[in-house]
């Protein structure tokens, strides 16, 4: 494919953002305006979805989304299972949620989420007194809490500590959790306390125990919903596979993608792993470098360091695994694979490779997972080369 510069590229709206804020308004007595460009990924409808068959009315519009909560009466038991797709984020909201509830309810998603590990947030139900079938998908989870105090692991993901904030509207009691590890992806729990306070929310987050009380959640008419910046450096991948210019409002961005732009020897991934596989690839084709701080990322969507290190070498790329990450040669040059490359059902996986197959060709399986966080990834990336 070759590709015309300049190239103008549009990112999806914020998934993590567009869930929080649907799990809050779904609980409000108010209606709320979610307003946003592009159009959301399927890991958002899933959890959109899964808030109308707790009672929630969602009306969908392009670029506008009109949220109706269910107030005080709470959320209604659902007729059949919650289907999460491939949204990790929404599994583990709708366990806490599900543990302010009185009766069953079983949450399910698609096989690569079944494969996802769920120990965190089912072992803080469980000493909280909620019974959970499993510490994977599909799940049984029913409640309500019986004990006030549990154990939080933070090592592996934030996702728990945000399940149990923005859930907790509907427990009966404040709880206290003692929080255990080196936390990992903070910029995500501090989103959700971020969001949570706009709706009312006085809890705030300390280190090593934290004070989870109930409230009224009351949301703004109008929320504007942030673009996907995650999804930043396949953008920048695909302009430097085809040394054409990006252009893209770069003004705002995270110290990671910072680091990344500059061509950093070492990346620091702790609060950022999502970025792995582009990165490798940006540091491949570039000068090189290390990627440390993500031992967790091998609980995503895939092991997204096994699955980077294998994507890499389809591409005839070299890499080598650290204790806490990656070390990657610099100056390479990627290869058309032999054989089709496996996405492992992970969204940014499956990305990065087609940005890779756009410059030197190669078949990609299961593209199509791209659609959970941008269904417009696979028309976008084709339209380039009309």
């Amino acid at each position: 494919m070759d590709i015309a510069g300049p190239l103008n590229w549009a990112l999806p709206p914020s998934k993590s953002q567009m869930i929080r804020w649907l799990v809050l308004s779904a609980q409000s007595s108010d209606s709320v305006s979610l307003r946003f460009s592009g159009e959301p990924g399927k890991d958002v409808s899933s959890m959109a979805d899964c808030l109308e068959l707790l009672g929630a009315v969602i009306d969908r519009k392009e670029g506008e989304w009109i949220v109706s909560g269910v107030g005080e009466e709470g959320f209604k038991t659902p007729q059949q299972n919650l289907d999460c797709g491939n949204s990790g984020t929404s599994a583990r909201f709708l366990m806490a949620i599900a543990a302010g509830m009185s009766e069953e309810i079983r949450i399910d998603g698609d096989e690569s989420l079944r494969g996802r590990n769920m120990s965190a947030i089912a072992g803080a139900l469980r000493e909280l007194g909620c019974f959970v079938s499993g510490d994977t998908l599909p799940v049984t989870v029913s409640g309500p809490l019986q004990i006030d105090s549990a154990r939080l692991e933070l090592s592996s993901s934030s996702q728990p500590l945000s399940a149990i904030l923005l859930a907790s509207p509907g427990f009966p009691f404040p709880i206290k959790l003692e929080t255990v590890g080196s936390s990992v992806s903070r910029g995500y729990y501090e989103m959700s306390f971020d969001i949570a306070e706009v709706c009312g929310s006085q809890n705030r987050f300390l280190h090593g125990a934290i004070d989870i009380k109930p409230w009224e959640v009351r949301v703004p008419e109008v929320v504007t919903i942030s673009t996907e910046d995650s999804l930043l450096p396949i953008a920048m991948l695909i302009s430097k596979l085809h040394g054409v210019k990006l252009e893209l409002d770069m003004d705002e961005v995270s110290s990671a993608i910072a680091s990344l732009t500059k061509q950093s020897e070492v990346l620091d991934l702790r609060d950022e792993s999502d970025l792995i596989c582009p990165a490798s690839v940006l540091m491949a084709i570039g000068s090189g470098g290390k990627i440390i701080g993500v031992s967790h990322a091998r609980e995503k969507e895939s092991d997204r360091i096994d699955s980077t290190v294998y994507l890499l070498r389809c591409f005839g790329m070299e890499v080598e695994v650290t204790q806490d990450g990656l070390e990657i040669p610099g100056g390479q040059t990627p290869d058309r694979p032999l054989t089709p490359v496996d996405s492992h059902r992970d969204h940014r996986l499956a990305m990065t490779a087609m940005a890779l197959a756009s410059k030197c060709g190669g078949e990609i399986s299961e593209s199509e997972i791209c659609e959970v966080s941008d269904p417009g990834f696979i028309p976008r990336l084709l339209g380039l080369g009309d």
